[in-house]
C-alpha cells in the first residue's frame, strides 16, 4: 500500500514538473524572439548565421504568462520583448509582488494607475497585466523612445519632464539598463543622448486648439504629433 502511495505521489511529481516548467525565451541580434523549453546548444553552423545572446539575459517565464503576453501584445501592438522583460524586472513574474511603495502584481501597478486602465481587481492577474501594458503602450506612444518610457513607468511621466529626460535617481537607471539588458538591447548611450518628448496637437468640444504631452482621451477633428 505505502509502495502504491509513493508510485502516486511520483507520477503527480512528475506531471506537475511539466505542467509548470518554464520556458525560456531569448532574443537574437535581429530582434527575434526564440523560445523553447531548454537551454539551445548553439552549433558551429548556427553561429555562423546567428548570433544568440548570452545566458545571463535569457528570462524564465512561466508557460502561461507567456501566453498571456502574446495576446496581449497583439491585441495592443506592442513589443512583446518589451512586455516580458518590464515583468520579469518589476516582479519577477510573481503575482502577489508589493512592493514598499504599494505597487501591486507581476506588472507592479500603483492602484491610481490601475484606475486609470480601467482595472477592476488590481491582484487580478489578467487586469494587472493588461493594465501595466496598457500603460506601457501610453508611453512608448508618448516618447517613441524605449529607455524614456521605462523611466516613466518607473519614476512617472511628471519626473522625466521634470528632468527633461531620464532622471538622475539610481533605482530608475538600474531598471532600465536591467530590462534593456533583458531585451537583448544596449543602453549606455541613452544616458548621454538628449530625447525631445512628443506635442500633441487637437482640436476640444468648444473649438480650442490646444498642444499637451499628453495624448489626450477625447479629442474632435485631426490628431496632429509634433516633434
Amino acid at each position: 500500500m505505502i509502495k502504491k502511495i509513493l508510485f502516486a505521489s511520483q507520477i503527480l511529481l512528475f506531471s506537475t514538473f511539466f505542467l509548470f516548467s518554464d520556458i525560456i525565451v531569448k532574443q537574437d541580434k535581429n530582434g527575434r524572439i526564440i523560445v523553447s523549453n531548454k537551454p539551445r546548444i548553439q552549433t558551429n553552423r548556427e553561429s555562423k548565421n546567428a548570433t544568440f545572446i548570452r545566458p545571463s539575459t535569457s528570462i524564465a517565464i512561466p508557460t502561461s504568462y507567456l501566453n498571456k503576453i502574446k495576446k496581449l501584445s497583439r491585441k495592443h501592438n506592442l513589443r512583446e520583448d518589451l512586455i516580458i522583460a518590464v515583468a520579469k524586472a518589476e516582479s519577477g513574474f510573481n503575482a502577489s509582488a508589493i512592493s514598499q511603495k504599494g505597487a501591486v502584481g507581476i506588472m507592479q501597478l500603483m492602484p491610481e494607475t490601475a484606475k486609470n486602465y480601467n482595472v477592476k481587481n488590481i491582484y487580478n492577474v489578467d487586469q494587472n497585466l493588461e493594465g501595466g501594458v496598457k500603460h506601457l503602450k501610453y508611453l512608448y506612444r508618448k516618447y517613441n523612445n524605449i529607455p524614456l518610457t521605462l523611466a516613466a513607468y518607473n519614476s512617472g511621466e511628471t519626473t522625466v519632464k521634470k528632468y527633461n529626460g531620464i532622471p538622475p535617481y539610481k533605482e530608475t537607471k538600474n531598471f532600465i539598463k536591467r530590462v534593456m539588458r533583458y531585451m537583448g538591447l544596449g543602453y549606455s548611450n541613452y544616458f548621454t543622448r538628449h530625447t525631445r518628448t512628443k506635442l500633441f496637437k487637437y482640436r476640444t468640444k468648444d473649438g480650442k486648439i490646444v498642444l499637451s504631452d499628453v495624448i489626450p482621451q477625447k479629442y474632435y477633428g485631426k490628431l496632429e504629433i509634433i516633434q
